[in-house]
């Protein structure tokens, strides 16, 4: 099985519009992009199970591919903006989400092909033998990280968040992860409580200690930051297309 992103970006990606700064002017020249964060699973089969479905082109990169379901962390437009369109699937397609009665826009007054299935904290679901859990954490909305175990590998795509409460920290510190995808959106000088910072996304992983660690959900600012104060992160950024076996 693959675990590949289709973004690891904060919510306006890289290169971000108008912006001049030396990480979008070096994704212009190298003709990269870095989109909102999400990513997908692809089964032995190629059939695909979608993490967060910010990416407006879903329809366009799977849409000859048969979608298992769709596990929302949460009804942020970054995170959702793609069931948009995907919910005119001629398949039907079960989406977990959290129990987030407002959602976002009319996606859950107009559900077409979407089903959506509420997941309670620490639920698990299982599709084509892999099992995914819904792990609660803290943010400006209603979200949920996951964690996937696949025959060999435990990962975990903790996205979008501000801290977690001890009984998520002890589960995930309880499961040996082999991989660990976190929020790292800010630099440590901006104070928010809605996502975390290099140095609180660091201090956290070392608390969980997976066998690899990597950080996501940058904007092209906070990547700036790292490189102008020059420093040397323990677990790094990833980029859009990262790719794992698992």
């Amino acid at each position: 099985m693959k675990f590949e992103f289709l973004g690891t970006a904060d919510t306006g990606g890289i290169p971000l519009h108008m912006c001049s700064c030396e990480v979008c002017e070096k994704a212009r020249l190298e003709k990269t992009t870095n989109r909102s964060t999400s990513a997908f699973l692809e089964l032995d089969d190629g059939s695909v199970i979608l993490f967060d479905a910010g990416c407006d082109t879903l329809m366009d990169r799977f849409n000859t591919t048969p979608i298992r379901a769709v596990f929302l962390t949460h009804f942020h437009a970054d995170h959702c903006l793609g069931l948009i369109r995907l919910r005119k699937s001629a398949h039907h397609i079960p989406c977990y989400i959290p129990d987030d009665q407002e959602g976002f826009g009319d996606l859950l007054v107009h559900k077409n092909n979407i089903e959506y299935r509420i997941l309670t904290p620490f639920e698990s679901i299982h599709i084509e033998g892999v099992e995914i859990v819904a792990v609660p954490l803290e943010h400006s909305k209603l979200t949920q990280g996951f964690v996937l175990f696949t025959c060999k590998k435990r990962v975990a795509y903790l996205t979008d968040c501000g801290g977690m409460r001890a009984e998520s920290l002890a589960y995930l510190k309880k499961q040996k992860l082999d991989y660990l995808f976190l929020d790292a959106a800010y630099t440590p000088s901006f104070d928010s409580d809605k996502h975390l910072n290099w140095e609180s996304a660091q201090a956290l992983i070392e608390a969980i200690a997976p066998k690899k660690g990597y950080l996501i959900h940058a904007s092209c600012h906070t990547l700036l930051g790292v490189q102008k104060r020059g420093v040397v992160l323990t677990y790094p950024y990833i980029e859009q297309g990262f790719c794992l076996e698992v």
